[in-house]
């Protein structure tokens, strides 16, 4: 699929490998704003949105297009329960310990990420409850057929996706961006790569729901 500036965020991501990389990369929410155009969204930014299309369009040569755009609904759904749902929650059970060992270990230090560990657990309970909506309620809606029945669900999921994108923002905020003082040890390392690695793979899931999944959803 052929895209200009003038393409939203959400079919950028949804047609193109690098996309996503490229837009955490200049801060261009494309999961909750993945409704907004990349010239719109540039402009906010004052970024020239040529050169963002040149930069994916690069950085997207040697790797694999997403697939869900030509995928039907239900196989969408169990590939977000599997790359998404169970990565999540495998993914915090492994960083909430994670944290907690760097905050103790560092806790005289004032670049110590102090408080990660409880909003890692905050956002383990937030992200649980949203999936199990998912899982219980709207997927099995739409694997059955009745999709046309799932506006109402739909739109009590992406408000919720809205508060995520929120969690996300204070996310990196205690994670100091994931900037690492030079002498961090490996489990600081370690915590940091993966915190960054969770926030983009929540983003994807939202954008992947929101752009590609729920429009299929109410247009079939």
């Amino acid at each position: 699929m052929q895209l200009e500036i003038n393409n939203t965020l959400g079919e950028w991501a949804s047609n193109y490998a690098a996309a996503s990389m490229v837009f955490m990369r200049h801060d261009l929410d494309f999961c909750c704003g993945g409704s907004v155009s990349l010239k719109q969204a540039c402009q906010q930014k004052d970024i020239k949105a040529e050169a963002i299309v040149e930069e994916i369009i690069s950085a997207s040569a040697d790797k694999q297009c997403p697939k869900w755009n030509s995928m039907e609904v239900g196989d969408i759904v169990d590939d977000i329960l599997e790359l998404f749902h169970k990565k999540h929650r495998e993914d915090l059970q492994l960083l909430i310990p994670l944290a907690r060992k760097v905050e103790t270990v560092h806790a005289d230090r004032s670049d110590s990420p102090q408080g990660l560990a409880d909003f890692l657990q905050h956002l383990a309970f937030e992200l649980d409850s949203h999936m199990q909506k998912e899982e219980m309620v709207l997927f099995p809606m739409i694997k059955s057929g009745n999709g046309k029945m799932a506006q109402g669900p739909i739109q009590v999921m992406m408000h919720e996706h809205i508060g995520h994108g929120e969690n996300l923002l204070r996310l990196k905020q205690l994670a100091n961006d994931y900037v690492l003082p030079v002498d961090a040890c490996g489990s600081w390392n370690a915590l940091y790569h993966g915190v960054a690695q969770l926030e983009m793979e929540i983003k994807q899931h939202i954008a992947t729901e929101n752009n590609v999944l729920f429009p299929k959803v109410l247009n079939s």
